[in-house]
């Protein structure tokens, strides 16, 4: 028992010491700058070796304790962290506006304002290099000295040329470039990011006072570069990922106001915007952390809007426009090379994608069709949502979600199927079989955490009432524009029908909750449409009777399978099982009435003289009847056989009140023999299960 507390005190000691140097290392970190560097001398530590001891089961070896990859600040820290920076710009506005003040009561000359201006300017440097020197108040309070100090060096210069006229133009110049060269030296030397983002949005101020001193725009435009290619050795050297994010946005914003001003140097600018994008594309490389999704969704959309701007900027010159995208198109591909190699899947698709959306705005420059230019943006958005969704990239998948709904909504709704072999049918096919595709991909991959959240209907739900109501839009295009006139609606109403009995057949989990419910409205207002209607072309009466046929036999088909527990009733078991009897008896006032229609538009059309009408409907109204009751004796469904009973009733009334006055005796002596033999059979049954009972 001794060694083993012998043990845990070594290790508990040990434990402090780990302690003490994770504290030191942690110092370290926050003070970038070292005033004396003292030599340490190193001794080698000879290995202890120890003899194994048991260690009893009840004691508990400490785990180590990970080393924290970055330090999280709570809000107030973060405000509290704010506060210098604040108060800076609040100090710096302050002496303008005092400056101005005296300035409108004529106390001081430009001269005196403009020294004055240099003066707060070194004063603020110099009160920062005091407090860091005798270690006096907080770093945070001094770095944001060092910022203010180059702002003011910044805006003296600028209003000492431009709105005093104070100092020459090339004097400013030369004091604005000292400026910026403070200020990428103050970021290097401190590594603070807030701080180089600060030089890098005031120092992009200077290519504006090089137009006003009418410089030429390629001087500018490699200002412009140069001083991004330089920030990028502060960004590497201290992981700053968001002043490269900002610095290349206002870079590439600059050099796009200053082409606006010089339009025989356009294709200069787009070259110095790529080249630009080529150092963006370099450190984003080398600062990219693993399966970052935040950061992959930059990339995406600073690569759009560069590849966008490149070809606003070289609209109207086709050859360095196409000479452009193939240096682009080889800065992707020599990207999409390096990830390869480092294998590393987010970036692959990434950049496959974005070599992809690359290609085909080559291709749309070779003087093809709108609906060309049309179905390469749909692929290149398609491609680029499939990526999102693959990675679960919010951003992006929300971009590219509602692009391509609008570039798809389009071509749905405004491009026609005619000719067939056509750019815009084409169009139509592929939205539809991107559309699939797409509903393939986000079932395959839909165990992304933010689809994860409770909703009434899931994506199985609505996708598939989607599909459905596409499918109907295109075979209603294809109807209207290639059936003959005289058989229009009834190949969609046809297709209506058998889709609804294929919704009902397939997999619920296939068919998902809405659309089952979506493809019976579908059916019934067809049916509706059907029953309303009773004239139709000559040419198409045949045509028009097989598809009400059709209606009616679907139904009873679907009946049936309830009754048979078939296909359909196994996929909805709990809906058949407590609503049968009611679907049935549904089923059979509806048949009657459609049978009214059927007999009444053959009748309209010549197939049958009024006689056989209403012969016809009195006896599907016994046949119905006598379906009813046995129906109900098979199942003990009492209502069911009340409503059989009922149906026998106006089945007799409708003979002896109208059948009698509208049939010859022929007719009446026929149907009266038909439908007696019929309610015989019917009285037998029903006579025969109450002797059983």
């Amino acid at each position: 028992m001794e060694r083993d507390s012998e043990m845990l005190e070594r290790i508990a000691a040990l434990e402090q010491e780990l302690r003490l140097l994770k504290t030191e290392v942690q110092h370290l970190k926050q003070h970038a700058k070292v005033e004396q560097v003292v030599p340490v001398k190193t001794e080698t530590v000879k290995p202890v070796v120890r003899e194994k001891l048991s260690v009893p089961n009840t004691v508990a070896v400490p785990k180590e304790d990970p080393i924290p990859e970055k330090e999280k600040r709570s809000l107030e820290e973060l405000f509290t962290r704010a506060l210098p920076r604040i108060f800076t710009v609040i100090l710096v506005l302050g002496v303008l506006w005092g400056l101005k003040l005296v300035s409108d009561y004529g106390f001081l000359s430009d001269s005196v304002k403009i020294i004055a201006g240099f003066v707060l300017s070194i004063g603020l440097g110099a009160c920062a290099y005091y407090m860091e020197k005798k270690q006096k108040g907080s770093r945070v309070v001094a770095l944001s000295l060092y910022g203010g100090a180059f702002i003011v060096g910044i805006l003296t210069t600028a209003a000492g040329a431009i709105l005093y006229d104070v100092l020459s133009l090339y004097v400013a110049l030369i004091f604005a470039l000292l400026y910026i060269v403070y200020g990428v030296f103050i970021s290097f030397i401190k590594g603070n990011e807030a701080l180089t983002v600060l030089v890098v949005f005031t120092s992009l101020l200077l290519p504006y006072l090089l137009e006003y001193m009418q410089f030429s725009g390629i001087i500018i435009g490699i200002f412009i570069v140069l001083l991004f290619a330089v920030l990028q050795i502060v960004i590497w050297k201290h992981t700053q990922r968001k002043a490269l994010y900002i610095g290349t946005v206002f870079s590439v914003l600059a050099l796009a106001v200053v082409s606006i001003f010089h339009d025989e140097r356009l294709v200069f600018f787009a070259f110095a915007i790529i080249a630009v994008f080529s150092l963006f594309l370099v450190s984003f490389l080398r600062l990219y952390s693993s399966n970052s999704k935040v950061h992959a969704s930059l990339l995406f959309t600073f690569t759009v809007i560069v590849l966008s701007l490149v070809n606003g900027i070289l609209s109207r010159e086709q050859t360095p426009l196409l000479i452009a995208l193939i240096l682009f198109l080889t800065i992707v591909a020599g990207a999409l090379y390096i990830v390869f190699k480092r294998a590393d899947r987010l970036l692959i698709d990434m950049f496959g994608t974005l070599s992809a959306i690359v290609l085909l705005n080559i291709i749309t420059q070779l003087n093809i069709s709108s609906e060309m230019t049309l179905l390469l943006m749909i692929v290149v958005t398609f491609g680029g949502l499939v990526v999102a969704v693959k990675h679960a990239i919010l951003f992006m998948k929300w971009v590219k979600g509602i692009t391509f709904t609008v570039l798809a909504f389009f071509v749905l709704m405004f491009y026609e199927v005619e000719p067939f072999f056509s750019l815009k049918h084409l169009n139509i096919v592929l939205v539809i079989a991107m559309l699939v595709v797409l509903y393939k991909v986000l079932l395959l991959y839909k165990g992304a955490p933010v689809e994860e959240k409770k909703r009434l209907f899931k994506l199985e739900d609505i996708y598939p009432s989607l599909l459905y109501l596409v499918g109907l839009l295109y075979i209603w295009k294809l109807d209207w524009a290639y059936m003959p006139q005289h058989y229009t609606t009834f190949l969609a109403f046809s297709v209506i029908a058998f889709a609804f009995a294929a919704v009902l057949i397939v997999k619920r989990d296939i068919a998902g909750q809405l659309l089952p419910w979506l493809a019976a409205g579908v059916y019934g207002i067809a049916g509706l449409v059907l029953l309303s209607t009773v004239w139709v072309d000559d040419r198409a009466v045949i045509v028009a009777l097989i598809v009400r046929i059709l209606y009616f036999a679907l139904l009873w088909a679907i009946i049936a399978d309830s009754w048979e527990q078939g296909w359909i009733y196994k996929n909805y078991k709990t809906f058949f099982s407590r609503y049968t009897e009611q679907l049935t008896i549904a089923s059979m006032i509806i048949s009657i009435i459609w049978i009214f229609s059927i007999t009444n538009f053959m009748n309209f059309h010549d197939l049958i003289n009024w006689s056989s009408a209403v012969i016809l409907n009195t006896v599907f109204i016994f046949i119905f009847a006598c379906l009813a009751l046995f129906l109900a004796a098979r199942r003990n469904y009492s209502n069911l056989k009340m409503v059989g009973i009922g149906l026998l009733f106006f089945g007799i009334i409708k003979m002896i009140f109208f059948d009698l006055s509208e049939l010859d005796i022929l007719i009446r002596s026929i149907s009266f023999i038909i439908i007696g033999a019929i309610g015989l059979v019917i009285s037998n049954k029903l006579l025969g299960k109450e002797k059983e009972e």
